[in-house]
């Protein structure tokens, strides 16, 4: 019996991944059309800001009212990762004009093409039938599909990584120079798009280095070549961005709280990201899987990965507990852990007879398993229309006139709808989240003193976030008492900073 006999024969195989490729592009291509606000808007938005400024700055012709306020929004947005995937939309935008949707066509591309390397490599680590399964889940969980539509750098990192993994893998297999040249050429790209990858790449190259013998690999120069070109171009970007340009000084801040470790409210919180994102049964029987491996090479890949996942967990204890597009990377690492359950368990059905009523049940399994992901996603998807957000938002942007100087927001976002759709520059005032974030970094903030500073210069007041500004009474206090009202509305209410009222 083959390794492979839940689909009978090859061409089976071929024609139910050309199915699973074919669905998961058609519900990723779902009201396409809405604005990309389902799925972390506000990381959306800061890419969205910067790929416009950068279309506007390349693309002659435009309103210069525009011009001058996206150029202006883009250069004062902070500078984080290198902003490659924002300069391939602004180029695709000269060609098609800006439409949203091609941000999210890359991202989809970039998802979809990291399910076929991930088939491969999950191919290699256990069999088609285990792979098949990793695969499913890869390109089937929820959480996965709305990550996978969105622009920012992450589906282009993940679909990085897994390529990059299965690089090193046939590097460790084969010893070629080529594999390691690749392996270190597409682990530097990964790193430079966005270096949270180094984590699990570094792990998993270094679980193979010590699985080989740890002389043999330090005697070896495929070895020291893979690392070179692995930290290089991260290296000379962050080393150009510190200390030459000094546009990455500020990068590190509120990055890093060790303090958190002793937390249990930290535990805590990361375990309910994990729910949100897997479920803790799915990561559970992905760990499971770890120590069902069928080779001691498999077993020390995939404990580097879990690895290089518990390390960047730590390292960035704060976003991975409270930002769920934190655990991206930990999908793929999901997805293949599962390969060697899925790997055991058909194997051991294989045993049974009759074999056709096995793979009929295992075929029809899977199948009600992706239709309910799908339908999970596409409830999830309908549930909101986001279009009106676009017409509100131009309305709030001509009421404070579209102004290059910043006006003050308490806004959705931090203020990047107001910014994109109303062209109107802005600021936002601490909210919840940034105030937990200063105090977790031990930087709590004097609000009474910092008002009177953030304020100067300022014209507007703009507040859209009507609940945020209820919860806030010392605010609310200070500008209702103290300045005119500019204009009001259904939502909204603009004070006017430079129309004090009278004692």
């Amino acid at each position: 019996m083959t390794s492979s006999w839940l689909f009978g024969s090859r061409k089976t195989l071929t024609f139910s991944l050309l199915l699973a490729f074919l669905l998961a592009l058609g519900i990723r291509l779902y009201d396409l059309s809405d604005l990309p606000l389902d799925f972390n808007p506000a990381r959306q938005l800061f890419s969205m800001v910067k790929a416009r400024g950068m279309y506007y700055a390349i693309t002659p012709g435009l309103p210069e009212w525009q011009r001058e306020i996206a150029i202006r929004q883009w250069q004062q947005s902070p500078v984080i990762e290198p902003p490659v995937i924002e300069a391939l939309v602004a180029i695709s935008y000269r060609l098609v004009g800006e439409n949203l949707a091609v941000p999210r066509l890359y991202s989809i591309l970039f998802w979809l093409v990291g399910g076929i390397f991930l088939f491969a490599l999950a191919q290699k680590l256990t069999n088609p039938n285990g792979a098949f399964f990793a695969l499913l889940v890869y390109l089937f969980l929820p959480f996965g599909i709305y990550a996978s539509r969105s622009f920012q750098p992450d589906p282009l990192m993940v679909a990085l990584i897994i390529i990059a993994l299965w690089a090193l893998w046939n590097w460790r297999e084969t010893g070629a120079w080529r594999w390691a040249v690749a392996a270190g050429l597409l682990n530097g790209l990964a790193i430079f798009i966005k270096n949270v990858a180094v984590f699990p790449l570094a792990l998993a190259a270094f679980s193979l280095v010590i699985e080989r013998g740890w002389l043999a690999s330090l005697k070896d120069r495929q070895t020291w070549g893979v690392a070179a070109l692995s930290i290089l171009p991260v290296a000379l970007y962050t080393a150009y961005g510190v200390f030459l340009a000094g546009y990455l000084g500020g990068q590190f801040a509120f990055r890093f709280f060790p303090n958190l470790w002793s937390d249990p409210a930290f535990y805590l919180r990361w375990k309910g990201q994990l729910e949100g994102v897997f479920g803790l049964s799915v990561v559970l029987l992905a760990l499971t899987g770890v120590f069902l491996s069928s080779s001691r090479r498999v077993f020390a890949f995939l404990v580097g990965l879990w690895t290089g996942y518990f390390l960047y967990s730590m390292t960035f204890a704060y976003h991975t507990s409270t930002h769920d597009y934190y655990q991206l990377p930990f999908i793929p690492i999901v997805a293949l852990s599962l390969a060697p359950v899925a790997q055991f368990l058909l194997e051991r059905a294989a045993a049974l007879r009759p074999l056709w009523l096995i793979r009929l049940s295992a075929g029809l399994g899977l199948l009600l398993m992706v239709t309910l992901e799908i339908w999970t996603a596409r409830v999830e998807l309908a549930r909101n229309d986001y279009r009106p957000d676009a017409e509100y938002f131009a309305m709030i942007g001509s009421l404070t006139g579209h102004t290059l100087e910043p006006v003050a927001s308490v806004s959705q976002d931090y203020g990047g709808r107001l910014a994109y759709w109303g062209w109107q520059i802005n600021e936002p005032w601490y909210d919840e989240s940034q105030l937990a974030l200063r105090q977790a970094a031990g930087r709590d903030i004097d609000l009474a003193s910092r008002f009177a500073e953030f304020i100067q210069g300022k014209r507007f007041f703009v507040v859209t976030r009507l609940a945020e500004f209820e919860n806030n009474p010392a605010l609310r206090e200070a500008l209702y008492s103290h300045y005119a009202i500019h204009a009001e509305g259904r939502g909204f209410v603009i004070f006017d900073l430079t129309r004090p009222l009278e004692p």
